[in-house]
């Protein structure tokens, strides 16, 4: 089996966060995002600038959607 990359692992794991967000199990996460990298259909980032442009683009998704959230309760 081919060793991954510590970015290949990294975009692994988002994927799974990501499906369980979407309401899949743990193991279901799992399977699909390893079946993804292995089938070549994970977006791997090619750089630290790209997985910290994602990290910045999720912070603002999340500051959003809390100040809708918070907004909603006045």
């Amino acid at each position: 089996m081919a060793k991954r990359t510590e970015i290949e692992d990294w975009a692994i794991s988002r994927k799974i966060v990501k499906l369980k967000r979407e309401g899949f199990s743990q193991s279901q996460a799992t399977a699909i995002a390893f079946r993804m990298w292995r089938d070549g259909e994970l977006d791997i980032p090619k750089s630290q600038r790209q997985i910290r442009e994602e990290r910045e683009k999720r912070r603002k998704d999340y500051l959003r959607k809390l100040s809708l959230l918070i907004a909603s309760r006045k």
